[in-house]
């Protein structure tokens, strides 16, 4: 493979960074107590790994303003003469247990075109605008639509539920909804720059692609992304691992024991 063509593929699969949730098959564990409203505000940071060497950084924060969440990732990475540097963030809030997103921003810069794009959510008005003009979607409003982050929100939600294969119609960076099916593959210990964790290994299930997506969730951690691996053909492309992480009050510690 010629290395132009190596970086167009990193290029495309810079999204991934986004470090997508994934979900599970039925796996036979006690039934979960109803999760509260409030989440717990934290900022992590990781780092990027290919081929066992570190290629840039990544960061994730979670903040909460009057019962508005905001999730915000980072990124920026540089490998040989690519070079992609990232910004996404969702505005949401909960009924009940479900992550009703309000605004989606994406910001990317780098190697290739520079990316903006913005959808905005109405649901009293059951209105989707997309693009910085707000141009309003023809879609019939769906309650359960998600945007490319708050999805991984939800899926931290009905993890600690007790659920363990998952369905959600997520919006595209266009506003364009689409299926996204997950499962549960096991739980097992994870050795990370973080340290040694216990978490749940999901994969994203996906129908005729050489494209294999893991990501591992940490029950103990307040069910935070850990980590996360994107391979084709079960080839290495890129695998982002947990460095830090910095919670508000309460501490993981409480937190996690209230999401059980």
């Amino acid at each position: 493979m010629t290395m132009m063509s190596t970086i167009s593929k990193w290029r495309q699969r810079a999204p991934f960074l986004c470090l997508p949730l994934l979900a599970m098959p039925a796996m036979a564990e006690p039934a979960s107590e109803p999760l509260p409203l409030e989440l717990t505000p934290y900022q992590a940071e990781y780092v990027v790994y290919r081929n066992g060497r570190s290629h840039g950084k990544a960061e994730r924060e979670l903040k909460q303003v009057d019962g508005v969440y905001t999730l915000r990732y980072r990124s920026e990475i540089s490998w040989m003469v690519f070079r992609d540097r990232r910004e996404e963030q969702t505005r949401f809030h909960i009924q009940g247990s479900q992550v009703q997103p309000l605004e989606y921003r994406m910001n990317r810069s780098g190697t290739g075109p520079s990316r903006n794009y913005v959808l905005t959510l109405d649901p009293q008005k059951e209105e989707l605008r997309e693009g910085a003009k707000g141009e309003l979607k023809s879609h019939s409003w769906d309650d359960s639509w998600l945007d490319q982050l708050s999805y991984h929100q939800q899926l931290a939600i009905d993890l600690a539920a007790g659920k363990r294969a998952f369905s959600y119609e997520v919006l595209n960076r266009r506003g364009d909804p689409k299926t996204y099916d997950f499962r549960v593959v096991t739980k097992e210990l994870l050795p990370l720059p973080y340290g040694n964790v216990m978490a749940y290994r999901i994969e994203r299930v996906e129908e005729d692609s050489d494209r294999q997506i893991y990501a591992w969730v940490a029950p103990d951690l307040d069910y935070l992304l850990v980590r996360i691996w994107h391979g084709e053909n079960n080839v290495e492309q890129v695998d982002v691992q947990l460095h830090k992480v910095h919670w508000q009050q309460p501490d993981a510690t409480t937190a996690a024991a209230r999401l059980r």
